[in-house]
């Protein structure tokens, strides 16, 4: 749930999922001060209203580093707003009502994280259905890795509705090119979960890459457990299967699943003395990866809220293109380097960043 401070024509922002005894004094104590605590845009006067962005935020497991670059953004530039995120704990039958919800509300905006979050609230372009998808009211998306492949949009150059948003994944292509000045490799494993269409799209695109490049790609997608779910303990096997394939990395995509996991793959991984490469950065920075090439999440929330302020102040989102932050890094876990006595070339020393412990 999100508090807001409200003094004069200020507002400050102050996130909470939970209201504590501690969080209920705190704002008994701002309140006796002479501020105003509110969770409801109700509570403003209709001229203070009229002065302020709603802006509702559907995430996908709570609010990480590109949610709070973006929250950084509007305040670093000023926009007036109050902002509202929904958490849906990586649970898609929760994003229906929140829909709704966002519907009764009427908000300036709706900001969406993540390609199976953006696909619920949103729909795909080419099946848009009304009663389930917010389609009257503003939205930008972002962290999709695929916008066009996963038909949020039918071209980066516009999405042709009341949508736009932003691209986070370095092309694949890219990727592999990068990989290569760190280490040669031919034979790419890489797990997956087929529930996320960002990441079945992902393992697409290294297959269609592996002729050009002359790899082979040893695919194994994580099986659901008897819950119905997939089976986080099954990870390990899978990788052990991979090590045993004699694959030279495994390859971790644009997968949520994983990246919540993805101390199992990636230390699995070193047990087994095989590389894991990331297209995202965490399993590097927080896990036991090797290298990753991408751009970092912070950066795209912040690269996103200026397009959101855009939307706020009228521009068109129809046309509006689906760019991504300009610039990408390449980061090396040198503990794990050190693990496998996999090294760095001299060349890579002036343009990586090296993380020498694991980041808290």
């Amino acid at each position: 749930m999100q508090y807001k401070k409200y003094i004069g024509k200020k507002i400050l922002m102050l996130d909470y999922y939970d209201i504590s005894l501690k969080n209920l004094f705190f704002i008994f104590f701002i309140s006796i001060c002479g501020s105003q605590i509110i969770h409801s845009t109700n509570v403003f006067a209709q001229e203070d209203r009229e002065n302020i962005f709603q802006i509702e935020m559907v995430v996908w497991r709570g609010c990480e580093d590109a949610c709070k670059g973006f929250r950084t953004m509007l305040k670093n530039q000023g926009i007036p707003h109050l902002l509202n995120i929904h958490d849906v704990a990586t649970d898609a039958s929760k994003i229906p009502e929140v829909v709704r919800k966002i519907r009764s509300r009427k908000p300036d905006l709706v900001v969406t994280w993540g390609t199976t979050v953006t696909l619920n609230v949103f729909g795909p372009y080419d099946d848009i259905d009304p009663g389930k998808h917010i389609t009257e009211i503003p939205g930008v998306f972002m962290i999709v890795s695929q916008p066009v492949e996963a038909k949020v949009v039918p071209s980066l150059a516009g999405s042709g509705r009341h949508i736009t948003g932003s691209s986070y994944l370095v092309p694949v292509s890219k990727q592999i090119d990068a990989a290569l000045t760190y280490m040669p490799f031919r034979r790419i494993g890489v797990i997956y979960n087929p529930d996320e269409r960002n990441s079945t799209i992902n393992v697409a695109q290294l297959q269609d890459l592996a002729e050009s490049y002359n790899l082979e790609i040893i695919e194994r997608a994580v099986p659901k457990a008897p819950n119905g779910k997939r089976d986080p303990e099954a990870i390990s096997r899978l990788v052990r299967e991979l090590a045993s394939e004699s694959v030279d990395l495994i390859y971790q995509g644009a997968d949520s699943f994983l990246n919540i996991n993805r101390n199992l793959l990636t230390e699995s991984a070193v047990e087994h003395q095989v590389p894991v490469f990331s297209s995202g950065h965490d399993p590097v920075r927080f896990s036991s990866a090797l290298i990753s090439v991408a751009n970092d999440y912070s950066s795209v929330g912040e690269f996103t809220a200026l397009k959101a302020i855009k939307v706020l102040k009228g521009a068109d989102t129809e046309s509006m293109e689906i760019l991504s932050p300009p610039r990408f890094s390449f980061l090396v876990n040198v503990p794990i380097a050190q693990k496998l006595e996999l090294y760095p070339p001299v060349d890579l020393l002036r343009v990586a960043h090296f993380i020498n412990s694991m980041e808290k």
